[in-house]
């Protein structure tokens, strides 16, 4: 018979093998063993807007729902059944030319583990209704539009309809890093349905037509086509002329925070890009010109969505133009929003 020898380990170190032979096999506490199973796919909904105009675009989102009860946004394969509307990869909904209100459906795919789920959402393409234009809405008007986009880019655009048919549009443009700006003209008319037609000088024709129903003291929405691909929608502000009894007074500009200064006697100051000063005036078509020390001169159109009281604007909406001492076109910014202190 063999004889055996029992040796007791001190606590401490019998408490230490226990803790490894425990790690090493995967059991006990403490984050070992197996990781917890993967949440499986369960479902799949889609959010977005109910109806799209003709021309219009809207975006559409998908959210996956899981088995631990958790949901998530994901990126699906989106589709519609119709050729009246086409759709990103990214889900934005393009409403194309219709003649009629027509329904569609858009559906996201999403696959995930093996498990592939479908959503649908019904949506309503609604045509829309133009009316003509006529020459008292347009001759000697100027329009301004401004566009923000993501990132901190925008575009803006003055739109002179002169009363001797002549047209001009100042335009600039910021991709989030870089600034464009430029000047074009050209002539306008408008044919016997009641469109607005504008030729630019050098070429291309564009076609607007006013929405019915868009129409109001401070602006208007239109269809433009300029003949190369799938028309738009554009908002355009009326302008106003600007009445110089009611400008003297020191303005907040939003945009920057710069405090414009407009004295009754034909003087003024900003503190913008490191301070200048100004003499102003009020032409007779409106339009606030300002020669500037810094040998620059905004000119300001007031927006038609400015605010006053019977004595002063306590609001001042403007899209300006910049010209050089020469006289000529330098640089149009875009918009301000200025608020009577």
């Amino acid at each position: 018979m063999r004889k055996f020898v029992v040796t007791f380990l001190p606590a401490s170190l019998l408490l230490a093998f226990l803790a490894f032979i425990l790690a090493t096999c995967g059991g006990g506490g403490g984050g070992g063993g197996s990781p917890p199973p993967t949440a499986t796919l369960t479902g799949l909904s889609v959010d977005g807007p109910a109806s799209v105009r003709e021309y219009g675009t809207g975006t559409y989102t998908a959210t996956a729902n899981w088995s631990d009860n958790s949901t998530t946004a994901v990126a699906p394969t989106w589709s519609v059944n119709s050729q009246a509307a086409s759709i990103s990869a990214s889900g934005v909904l393009s409403c194309l030319q219709i003649d009629n209100d027509q329904a569609v459906t858009v559906t996201a795919t999403y696959p995930s583990g093996g498990v592939t789920e479908t959503a649908t959402k019904n949506v309503a393409l609604t045509n829309i209704a133009t009316i003509p234009f006529t020459a008292e809405m347009v001759s000697g008007k100027v329009f301004f539009e401004e566009n923000f986009h993501g990132g901190g880019a925008s575009d803006s655009y003055l739109f002179y309809h002169n009363a001797d048919f002549t047209y001009g549009a100042d335009w600039y443009e910021f991709d989030g890093t870089n600034e464009s700006s430029g000047r074009e003209t050209g002539t306008w008319s408008i044919d016997a349905s009641g469109k607005l037609i504008l030729n630019y000088v050098g070429g291309g024709t564009f076609t607007v037509a006013l929405i019915s129903g868009s129409e109001s003291s401070t602006g208007f929405e239109a269809v433009v086509d300029d003949g190369g691909g799938s028309p738009w929608i554009e908002t355009l502000e009326k302008t106003v002329p600007i009445d110089p009894a009611k400008l003297p007074g020191t303005y907040r500009q939003s945009a920057g925070d710069y405090t414009w200064v407009i004295n009754a006697n034909g003087t003024g100051t900003v503190n913008a890009f490191g301070g200048f000063t100004f003499t102003w005036s009020v032409d007779s078509a409106g339009v606030l010109k300002m020669p500037a020390s810094n040998g620059y001169s905004p000119w300001w159109y007031a927006r038609a969505s400015s605010q006053s009281t019977a004595s002063e604007y306590t609001v001042l909406k403007v899209g300006f133009v910049e010209i050089n001492p020469a006289g000529g076109f330098y640089k149009y910014y875009g918009g301000h929003v200025l608020t009577r202190q």
